[in-house]
Protein backbone atom coordinates (compact mmCIF):
# COMPACT_ATOMS: atom_id res chain seq x y z
CA UNK A 1 0.00 0.00 0.00
CA UNK A 2 1.57 3.56 -1.04
CA UNK A 3 0.07 6.99 -0.91
CA UNK A 4 0.76 9.10 -3.98
CA UNK A 5 -0.22 12.87 -4.46
CA UNK A 6 -1.06 14.04 -8.47
CA UNK A 7 -1.30 17.49 -9.65
CA UNK A 8 -3.25 18.13 -11.87
CA UNK A 9 -5.06 21.24 -14.26
CA UNK A 10 -8.68 21.87 -14.46
CA UNK A 11 -9.38 23.84 -17.18
CA UNK A 12 -11.89 25.18 -19.90
CA UNK A 13 -15.20 24.28 -19.14
CA UNK A 14 -14.88 21.96 -16.44
CA UNK A 15 -13.88 25.38 -14.24
CA UNK A 16 -17.66 25.52 -13.89
CA UNK A 17 -17.84 21.89 -11.81
CA UNK A 18 -18.65 21.74 -8.03
CA UNK A 19 -16.16 20.39 -5.86
CA UNK A 20 -18.23 17.61 -5.67
CA UNK A 21 -18.19 16.65 -9.03
CA UNK A 22 -14.68 17.24 -9.26
CA UNK A 23 -14.27 14.32 -7.02
CA UNK A 24 -17.22 12.05 -8.65
CA UNK A 25 -15.16 12.79 -11.83
CA UNK A 26 -11.53 11.67 -10.54
CA UNK A 27 -13.15 8.13 -9.03
CA UNK A 28 -14.42 7.32 -12.41
CA UNK A 29 -11.13 7.97 -14.27
CA UNK A 30 -9.36 6.00 -11.35
CA UNK A 31 -11.70 2.96 -11.93
CA UNK A 32 -11.18 3.19 -15.34
CA UNK A 33 -7.71 3.48 -15.70
CA UNK A 34 -7.56 0.32 -14.37
CA UNK A 35 -5.02 1.50 -11.17
CA UNK A 36 -5.02 -0.87 -7.71
CA UNK A 37 -7.03 1.99 -5.50
CA UNK A 38 -6.83 1.04 -2.20
CA UNK A 39 -11.13 1.37 -0.51
CA UNK A 40 -12.21 2.02 2.84
CA UNK A 41 -13.05 -0.14 4.91
CA UNK A 42 -16.78 -1.13 6.44
CA UNK A 43 -20.27 -1.60 5.40
CA UNK A 44 -19.49 1.60 2.84
CA UNK A 45 -16.26 1.03 1.30
CA UNK A 46 -14.93 4.36 -1.25
CA UNK A 47 -12.32 4.43 -2.90
CA UNK A 48 -9.41 7.49 -0.77
CA UNK A 49 -9.20 10.43 -2.73
CA UNK A 50 -8.35 13.61 -0.83
CA UNK A 51 -7.90 17.16 -1.68
CA UNK A 52 -5.56 19.29 -0.16
CA UNK A 53 -7.06 22.43 -0.98
CA UNK A 54 -10.94 23.28 -2.99
CA UNK A 55 -10.95 25.26 -5.66
CA UNK A 56 -13.71 27.67 -6.43
CA UNK A 57 -16.53 27.72 -8.86
CA UNK A 58 -15.32 29.01 -11.62
CA UNK A 59 -11.75 29.42 -11.54
CA UNK A 60 -9.17 27.21 -13.51
CA UNK A 61 -6.11 25.75 -12.05
CA UNK A 62 -2.63 24.44 -13.12
CA UNK A 63 -1.79 23.28 -9.55
CA UNK A 64 -4.26 21.43 -7.78
CA UNK A 65 -3.30 18.24 -6.23
CA UNK A 66 -5.18 15.19 -4.93
CA UNK A 67 -3.68 12.24 -2.97
CA UNK A 68 -4.62 9.17 -3.81
CA UNK A 69 -3.62 5.54 -1.72
CA UNK A 70 -3.23 2.32 -4.06
CA UNK A 71 -2.90 -1.34 -2.97
CA UNK A 72 0.80 -1.89 -4.48
CA UNK A 73 3.71 0.11 -5.70
CA UNK A 74 3.49 1.45 -9.52
CA UNK A 75 5.75 3.53 -11.03
CA UNK A 76 4.95 7.19 -11.34
CA UNK A 77 4.86 7.57 -15.49
CA UNK A 78 2.39 4.82 -15.40
CA UNK A 79 0.21 6.57 -13.54
CA UNK A 80 0.58 9.20 -15.30
CA UNK A 81 0.15 7.79 -18.55
CA UNK A 82 -2.82 5.55 -17.13
CA UNK A 83 -5.13 8.00 -15.43
CA UNK A 84 -4.53 10.87 -18.78
CA UNK A 85 -5.83 8.20 -20.55
CA UNK A 86 -8.91 8.30 -18.32
CA UNK A 87 -9.44 11.87 -17.87
CA UNK A 88 -12.02 13.90 -19.78
CA UNK A 89 -10.85 16.84 -21.83
CA UNK A 90 -10.39 20.11 -19.18
CA UNK A 91 -8.54 17.36 -16.95
CA UNK A 92 -5.03 16.71 -17.25
CA UNK A 93 -2.17 14.99 -14.29
CA UNK A 94 0.90 17.25 -14.49
CA UNK A 95 3.36 15.07 -12.13
CA UNK A 96 3.52 12.12 -9.55
CA UNK A 97 4.74 11.82 -6.82
CA UNK A 98 4.59 11.03 -3.09
CA UNK A 99 3.37 13.62 -0.55
CA UNK A 100 5.78 15.85 0.72
CA UNK A 101 3.69 18.29 2.83
CA UNK A 102 0.32 18.27 4.76
CA UNK A 103 -2.50 20.35 3.96
CA UNK A 104 -2.49 21.98 7.12
CA UNK A 105 0.71 23.46 6.24
CA UNK A 106 -0.52 25.47 3.46
CA UNK A 107 -0.54 29.44 3.61
CA UNK A 108 -1.08 30.88 0.29
CA UNK A 109 -1.75 31.05 -3.37
CA UNK A 110 -0.99 33.13 -6.39
CA UNK A 111 -3.96 33.86 -9.34
CA UNK A 112 -3.73 34.76 -12.35
CA UNK A 113 -6.85 37.07 -13.05
CA UNK A 114 -7.71 38.74 -16.34
CA UNK A 115 -9.85 42.10 -16.22
CA UNK A 116 -11.25 43.59 -19.68
CA UNK A 117 -13.13 47.13 -19.57
CA UNK A 118 -12.02 50.69 -19.89
CA UNK A 119 -9.64 52.19 -18.03
CA UNK A 120 -9.21 49.14 -16.42
CA UNK A 121 -5.27 49.32 -15.20
CA UNK A 122 -6.31 53.14 -14.03
CA UNK A 123 -9.38 51.93 -12.19
CA UNK A 124 -7.30 49.20 -10.58
CA UNK A 125 -4.74 50.82 -9.16
CA UNK A 126 -7.54 53.35 -7.83
CA UNK A 127 -8.87 50.14 -6.38
CA UNK A 128 -5.79 49.24 -4.72
CA UNK A 129 -4.34 52.60 -3.13
CA UNK A 130 -7.63 52.36 -0.99
CA UNK A 131 -6.89 52.13 2.84
CA UNK A 132 -9.54 49.68 3.08
CA UNK A 133 -11.60 47.28 1.33
CA UNK A 134 -14.64 46.43 3.41
CA UNK A 135 -16.53 43.58 2.44
CA UNK A 136 -19.67 41.75 3.82
CA UNK A 137 -18.67 38.24 4.85
CA UNK A 138 -20.54 35.14 5.80
CA UNK A 139 -19.52 33.35 9.18
CA UNK A 140 -21.65 30.70 11.55
CA UNK A 141 -22.67 33.94 13.67
CA UNK A 142 -24.19 35.99 10.90
CA UNK A 143 -22.98 38.51 8.24
CA UNK A 144 -19.67 40.31 9.26
CA UNK A 145 -17.44 43.07 7.46
CA UNK A 146 -14.25 41.94 6.48
CA UNK A 147 -11.56 44.75 5.52
CA UNK A 148 -9.79 42.53 2.54
CA UNK A 149 -7.08 44.98 1.75
CA UNK A 150 -4.40 43.74 3.87
CA UNK A 151 -4.36 40.04 2.51
CA UNK A 152 -4.08 41.14 -1.15
CA UNK A 153 -0.37 40.95 -2.52
CA UNK A 154 -0.08 41.95 -5.97
CA UNK A 155 3.15 40.61 -7.82
CA UNK A 156 2.85 41.59 -11.06
CA UNK A 157 0.50 43.42 -13.46
CA UNK A 158 0.87 43.17 -17.38
CA UNK A 159 -1.41 44.86 -20.04
CA UNK A 160 -1.88 42.52 -22.79
CA UNK A 161 -4.41 42.56 -26.12
CA UNK A 162 -6.90 40.50 -23.74
CA UNK A 163 -7.19 43.50 -20.83
CA UNK A 164 -4.56 43.38 -17.78
CA UNK A 165 -3.51 40.60 -16.04
CA UNK A 166 -3.27 40.69 -12.78
CA UNK A 167 -0.57 38.26 -10.35
CA UNK A 168 -2.47 38.31 -7.23
CA UNK A 169 -1.22 36.00 -3.43
CA UNK A 170 -4.26 35.60 -1.36
CA UNK A 171 -4.28 33.47 1.81
CA UNK A 172 -5.39 30.26 1.62
CA UNK A 173 -5.47 26.79 3.75
CA UNK A 174 -6.88 26.59 7.48
CA UNK A 175 -4.96 29.73 8.97
CA UNK A 176 -7.67 31.92 6.80
CA UNK A 177 -8.92 31.74 3.16
CA UNK A 178 -9.85 34.28 0.74
CA UNK A 179 -10.88 33.38 -3.03
CA UNK A 180 -9.83 35.16 -5.62
CA UNK A 181 -13.59 36.09 -7.23
CA UNK A 182 -13.71 37.76 -3.68
CA UNK A 183 -11.83 40.58 -4.60
CA UNK A 184 -13.15 40.72 -7.92
CA UNK A 185 -16.67 40.83 -7.14
CA UNK A 186 -15.22 43.93 -5.09
CA UNK A 187 -13.43 45.13 -8.12
CA UNK A 188 -16.26 44.77 -10.23
CA UNK A 189 -18.48 46.70 -7.50
CA UNK A 190 -15.96 49.67 -7.28
CA UNK A 191 -15.98 50.29 -10.88
CA UNK A 192 -19.61 50.31 -11.11
CA UNK A 193 -19.56 47.40 -13.06
CA UNK A 194 -17.33 49.17 -15.96
CA UNK A 195 -14.67 46.19 -15.49
CA UNK A 196 -15.06 42.18 -15.71
CA UNK A 197 -13.61 39.69 -14.84
CA UNK A 198 -12.18 37.66 -17.79
CA UNK A 199 -10.32 34.52 -15.92
CA UNK A 200 -8.96 33.27 -13.07
CA UNK A 201 -6.46 31.13 -12.45
CA UNK A 202 -4.34 29.63 -9.41
CA UNK A 203 -1.22 28.74 -10.26
CA UNK A 204 0.74 27.79 -7.78
CA UNK A 205 -0.04 26.88 -3.98
CA UNK A 206 2.43 28.08 -1.13
CA UNK A 207 3.44 26.48 2.67
CA UNK A 208 3.38 28.59 5.51
CA UNK A 209 7.00 28.81 5.16
CA UNK A 210 6.77 30.09 1.84
CA UNK A 211 7.96 26.61 -0.02
CA UNK A 212 5.86 25.15 -2.77
CA UNK A 213 3.05 23.05 -1.92
CA UNK A 214 3.18 19.05 -3.07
Amino acid sequence: MKDYRIEFAKTGSLRYISHLDLNRCMIRAIRRSGLPAWYTEGFHPHLYLMFPLALSLGAESLCECMDVRLTEEVPEDEILTRLNAALPEGLRALRVGTPGREAVEIGSAVYEITLTGQDVRVRWEAFLAQESIPIEKKTKKGMKTVDIRPQITQEAVEETPDGLTLTLRLPAGNEGNLNASVVTDAFTAFTEGAVQCRRICRTKIFCLDGKVFF
